[in-house]
């Protein structure tokens, strides 16, 4: 699946990873996982919206705490309307309901989902 670098040099990721259709999610929805830790499951990822992207049509809630930063185009808050640009971020703690969101103009953001290590 995924190359890991024998170096600690920067690389564009696409040259050594490659996209995939993120799981659960409706069509359009693209990650690139760039880490990952087989024991804990905490992953760093892209996530790549299409134009005209729809999420999920309710708002959602997960057992990890999730940063996003986005990087660029704009996510859309369905229920309030509000327009999340370039730069902007959000930290969603574990159980915090959020979403659903949309993309008019597709956008590309990085992700960081946390998994407490189990007892």
């Amino acid at each position: 699946m995924n190359k890991k670098l024998e170096t600690p040099e920067f690389v564009d990721p696409e040259s050594v990873l490659q996209w995939r259709p993120v799981a659960g999610n409706p069509p359009g929805a693209w990650e690139l996982i760039l880490y990952i830790d087989e024991n804990t499951g905490t992953y760093a990822r892209l996530l790549k919206l299409d134009p005209g992207h729809q999420g999920q049509p309710s708002p959602m809630t997960h057992g990890f705490e999730e940063i996003v930063y986005n990087l660029t185009g704009e996510i859309v808050d369905d229920i309030t309307g509000k327009v999340y640009g370039p730069g902007t971020y959000a930290h969603f703690p574990a159980g915090q309901q959020h979403g659903p969101y949309s993309c008019p103009e597709g956008s590309l953001a990085i992700e960081f989902r946390y998994y407490k290590p189990k007892a």
